[in-house]
């Protein structure tokens, strides 16, 4: 499964939302911490999707795709 994730950079820590799944964000105060709390927000997304209309992973997931935008300050 191949998940895109725009990702965010605000006030010295990051947030992601997946766009393909409303609803569906996390947060972390650095990268690594960023992508453990997606994926996990991921798997637990797809868990309560269950029995809906969304493909669930063949394998375990993993981050294909990331676009990271800075929001500046007025």
């Amino acid at each position: 499964m191949e998940i895109t994730a725009d990702i965010r950079r605000e006030e010295g820590s990051y947030w992601a939302e997946v766009p393909a799944l409303p609803g569906c964000f996390a947060s972390g105060h650095d990268l690594d911490e960023l992508f453990d709390s997606l994926r996990e927000g991921v798997e637990l997304y797809l868990e309560d999707s269950q029995g809906k209309n969304v493909s669930r992973p063949e394998r375990p997931l993993q981050l294909t795709s990331a676009v990271l935008s800075t929001t500046a300050s007025a």
